[in-house]
């Protein structure tokens, strides 16, 4: 009987092959655990980026909805300029309010508000599946009355 020894490059040779063998299919493993994570943080990051955008379009409707009324003294021709700025958002659920409200009741030098608020539909919903209020963004804006 014939013992073959192996030499010491032999082994380590062996035992890499070996090693080796068992990381098959690791790296698309890797890749399917990660992947959904991903995809999470990308949509939580643009979802961000939308509400951001939202509100700088209520703030920028806010202000030319005040300047509207303050220069004209009218709401329907600031609902319009307002619904205008804010034609790219879902009109039902934009929420307008000018304050003071009456036209007659508004005075040269008198100060009127606008206030807007948004509910915000996005990502947030999951927020409001678990919390059961509704997300809002809002925005307002004060100008002093110019004309009568």
């Amino acid at each position: 009987m014939v013992l073959k020894t192996m030499s010491g490059e032999n082994k380590y040779k062996k035992k890499i092959n070996i090693l080796l063998k068992g990381t098959r299919g690791q790296a698309s493993l890797e890749f399917a655990l990660i992947v959904p994570f991903v995809v999470l943080i990308i949509l939580t990051v643009s979802h961000i980026g939308m509400l951001a955008y939202q509100k700088n379009v209520l703030e920028q409707s806010a202000r030319e909805g005040a300047r509207v009324v303050a220069t004209t003294n009218s709401n329907t021709e600031a609902f319009g300029c307002i619904r205008e700025v804010c034609s790219g958002m879902e009109q039902e659920r934009l929420d307008i309010n000018i304050e003071p409200g009456d036209r007659n009741s508004r005075r040269v030098g008198d100060m009127v508000t606008v206030t807007l608020s948004y509910e915000y539909s996005g990502i947030t919903e999951i927020l409001t599946v678990f919390t059961g209020k509704d997300i809002f963004i809002k925005a307002k804006s004060n100008m002093r009355m110019e004309c009568h």
